[in-house]
């Protein structure tokens, strides 16, 4: 088995508080490390790399998904290194540590504990966002506060875009973990097929559609869900009908919930330096700051192609890894969401031609973009 480690890093500045007015407490910096082996393998984590959420690990112990043994065991390796629960809660968990904690134990299966933890979220379980998420007005304005996602993880990006008929939310993963990267995406539809009925408190139509290269995970769905999933998506994501997007939340409260919305978006600008590489260069192409490509985006972050591209391997990805996955999301929020002519699609995007485009998009998903427009609407 590999070593299990956890670090903590400090989100915002200032004095623990207990205060419901602020939103994060100040946390120490620490390094936990939980031996699950004999011998000790380090996973190096600095304050940009991405990470998932300790209370995760904490809800998943406590869910009743895991064997017996396995919590047990957690717990007993958890109390050798004197890190109590809260301590957990406040940690971050390495992609990699969490790969080889699934690793750990052949009687985990993660795709199937993926999706049933995903099944049994609760309006409290998504950290320092339930909040946030519970107040929104409507369904609509909850799935627009992906955009504050990095402040609970930098480990997978939300993407969220309507159109006339529909309203989509896009997963995309990149921990640098490829099983974990198929375990968010799981975990992602999942809970977020609970979370919009647990705000609005109704059962509506909709489509959980995960990327092909996961289709072998739909294996583990019961009956019930099995009609709503498919596994034919370029992007992975959920589809909500238009009429959903405006059903009212709850638990909606307008002025707790702009109130936090104002200290989200400051701890965002706070944050925007610490932010793995990967989601500073989609925010660069995102928001048209720099070509998509290599010298382009470099020159923009003030560092070469050479250190862009050792940085990139830290992260284990590279430029065109990142560039597919941001023109893939692209590719399908402009051909659902727009009348925009596939030669105009395939100049946003950066391609040299309509030719090219239409290559790449059969390559990812064994149709052209002509034919996956018609067929998707």
């Amino acid at each position: 088995m590999e070593a299990f480690i956890a670090t903590t890093l400090p989100l915002i500045n200032g004095k623990l508080s207990m205060n419901r007015d602020s939103l994060w407490p100040h946390v120490p910096t620490a390094c936990f490390i939980v031996n699950l082996a004999h011998c000790l393998t380090r996973v190096i984590m600095t304050a940009s790399s991405p990470y998932i959420p300790g209370h995760y690990l904490l809800q998943l112990m406590e869910s009743g998904l895991l064997p017996t043994a396995t919590t047990e065991r957690l717990e007993h390796h958890l109390e050798k290194t004197g890190l109590d629960p809260l301590q957990l809660s406040d940690a971050r968990l390495s992609p990699q540590s969490l790969e080889a904690l699934l690793n750990a134990w052949p009687e985990i299966q993660p795709q199937r504990l993926a999706i049933q933890f995903g099944q049994q979220v609760t309006l409290t379980s998504q950290g320092n966002l339930s909040l946030l998420i519970m107040t929104a007005p409507t369904l609509r304005d909850a799935l627009k506060l992906h955009a504050f996602l990095p402040l609970l993880t930098d480990a997978v990006s939300l993407q969220f875009y309507e159109t006339s008929q529909t309203g989509h939310i896009q997963i995309q993963p990149h921990s640098g973990s490829p099983l974990l990267d198929e375990v968010l995406v799981l975990y992602g539809c999942a809970a977020l097929e609970q979370l919009s009925t647990l705000l609005t408190g109704a059962s509506f139509e909709h489509q959980v559609q995960v990327s092909r290269q996961y289709r072998h995970a739909l294996d583990v769905l019961n009956d019930k869900r099995a009609d709503s999933w498919t596994a034919k998506a370029v992007v992975s994501g959920i589809t909500f009908p238009a009429s959903a997007l405006d059903l009212k939340c709850l638990f909606a409260d307008s002025i707790t919930h702009q109130r936090l919305v104002n200290q989200c978006e400051e701890l965002m600008t706070r944050k925007q330096a610490l932010l793995p590489l990967v989601s500073r260069i989609r925010q660069l192409l995102g928001q048209g700051h720099a070509e998509p490509n290599q010298e382009s985006v470099a020159q923009a972050l003030n560092m070469s192609r050479s250190t862009l591209k050792r940085h990139l391997a830290r992260e284990n990805t590279h430029f065109q890894a990142v560039l597919t996955n941001i023109r893939k999301e692209n590719a399908v929020r402009l051909l659902l969401g727009t009348t925009h002519s596939l030669e105009h699609i395939a100049e946003q995007l950066g391609y040299s031609d309509q030719t090219n485009f239409s290559h790449a998009f059969r390559q990812w998903s064994g149709m052209t973009p002509g034919r996956f427009r018609k067929h998707s609407q």
